[in-house]
């Protein structure tokens, strides 16, 4: 039988015991916050301790974790000579101790203890480390999965309508989402076109799923000639009776009659339309009143209407748009997204699409795209 260690055990952290046996002698580091103790991607000339204080671990910009007093960092440097896998920073003043690797083999020559302890350590972060990345690929997979769901659900085109143009962007972030856009065009009436902009409130491939089941149910209710209210209405119903289902759906979903001009539309909580007027410049928020759908049981929709003008353009979006962040963490917001399609006369809908996604572009900076965006505009043509 093995002779009880005389100090408490922690897996990864030292005991006040252990950092008094092993260290005595050492000399102490004080680092104030801010202070980069090891920088990912350089070369390790040794190992740290840490006696007080606090660091914040980083790779890639990203924290993955969070050290404490007692726990050692930069142990891998001490076997091999490749780069740190990650950064640590001084979330506060910290006290460290500060090993070579001839002051590293020196106190493993002296204390077996302490080795096996270094080895302990670094047997429990490797597994960990393995297991996370068993777990970041499942999760790959998945996003694989949820990204081909999410783009088979996209309209393979825009329609073609006598007096009417369309253009439509997606762009889906690295997390999938639940953004979708369509265009339904009744088959007994091709004058009425049914136009769909929604967003599932998730992520991942239920949101994918969850969204595929939304767009064939509005396919369904288009098709029998639907209008967007009672539409919208038995989307509801269907995600109420579904008592398994824990997520909800933003939609606008709006019926343009191109014969006269008319687009007849119900909202669910989402984002409202813009309507950019020619003859007056001015723009109006498509509103209506209504709650995303699988809030409430009874859910009755306003229905709006509106008519287009030649020169008008209707642009229909969801809030990856309005939520796009800069570097500093601003928001692009309703005033800019306004500022972008006012800023000059566009002279198609395919033009000032591109131009909303370049502003979107500009603004962000290079920041990480947080959330999937969508884009649709709709231009009435000038007559001829």
């Amino acid at each position: 039988m093995s002779p009880a260690s005389p100090f408490p055990f922690s897996p990864i952290t030292l005991s006040a015991a252990e950092l008094n046996s092993f260290f005595a002698g050492e000399r102490r580091e004080v680092w104030p916050a801010g202070s980069v103790i090891i920088r990912e991607g350089e070369v390790g000339e040794g190992m740290f301790v840490l006696l007080d204080g606090e660091l914040a671990i980083t790779r890639d910009g990203l924290r993955i974790d969070y050290l404490t007093s007692g726990m050692i960092l930069g142990e891998m440097a001490m076997i091999d000579d490749r780069p740190r896998s990650a950064t640590a920073t001084a979330a506060t003043d910290v006290t460290l101790i500060h090993l070579d690797r001839a002051r590293f083999q020196e106190l493993v020559s002296r204390s077996p203890e302490f080795a096996l302890r270094v080895m302990n350590i670094m047997s429990i972060r490797t597994r960990r480390l393995m297991e996370e990345e068993v777990r970041r690929q499942r999760m790959e997979e998945e996003l694989s999965i949820g990204r081909r769901i999410q783009l088979s659900l996209l309209p393979r085109g825009c329609p073609q309508a006598p007096g009417y143009e369309f253009a439509a962007g997606y762009r889906a972030a690295r997390e999938v989402g639940g953004d979708l856009y369509d265009f339904i065009v009744q088959p007994d009436d091709p004058s009425q076109i049914h136009i769909v902009v929604a967003d599932v409130t998730g992520k991942g491939v239920p949101a994918a799923l969850y969204m595929a089941v939304s767009r064939t149910l509005m396919h369904t209710y288009a098709l029998d000639g639907r209008g967007p209210s009672e539409a919208l209405q038995r989307v509801n119903q269907f995600i109420r009776e579904d008592e398994a289902t824990p997520l909800f759906l933003s939609a606008f979903y709006g019926v343009l009659d191109t014969d006269i001009h008319c687009l007849t539309y119900a909202n669910a909580g989402h984002n409202p339309p813009i309507w950019l007027q020619h003859n007056s410049g001015e723009m109006r928020f498509l509103k209506a009143r209504g709650i995303v759908l699988g809030a409430f049981d009874t859910y009755i929709p306003e229905e709006q209407v509106c008519f287009l003008e030649p020169g008008d353009y209707v642009i229909l979006f969801t809030d990856g748009i309005t939520e796009a962040r800069n570097p500093a963490g601003d928001f692009l917001d309703d005033e800019g997204l306004e500022a972008i399609i006012n800023g000059r006369p566009w002279a198609s809908a395919q033009e000032l699409l591109t131009a909303i996604v370049a502003a979107v572009d500009t603004f962000a900076a290079g920041a990480p795209q947080a959330d999937d965006f969508t884009v649709v505009v709709m231009r009435r043509k000038l007559l001829s």
